[in-house]
């Protein structure tokens, strides 16, 4: 399957803003445990390989983590947290 140019467009803006605010992929197991971090260039490249399954792209990274497994950006474990807790209330006001 090949993405449009638009797709890609913007998986790289993405990438771009990201590196721009130096964010980092945080991992949170169920119930919002924190798991750890891990760097963003080895993220989006252990992600992108394991075609945006978390658990596969941990295990591409030698980390163990449980089914349910989180991967969140920001600049610290609760900017993700808060950040995703943010995006799940908007998501059940439009529901």
């Amino acid at each position: 399957m090949v993405k449009s140019k638009g797709a890609a467009r913007s998986r790289d803006e993405q990438r771009w803003e990201r590196e721009r605010r130096d964010e980092h992929a945080f991992l949170f197991g169920p119930n919002d445990q924190f798991l750890g971090r891990v760097e963003r260039e080895k993220w989006d490249f252990a992600i992108s390989m394991a075609g945006g399954d978390v658990i596969e792209a941990a295990k591409q990274l030698d980390l163990e983590v449980p089914r349910g497994t989180r991967a969140l950006w920001g600049r610290s474990q609760e900017a993700a947290l808060g950040a995703y807790r943010s995006w799940l209330r908007r998501k059940a006001r439009k529901q």
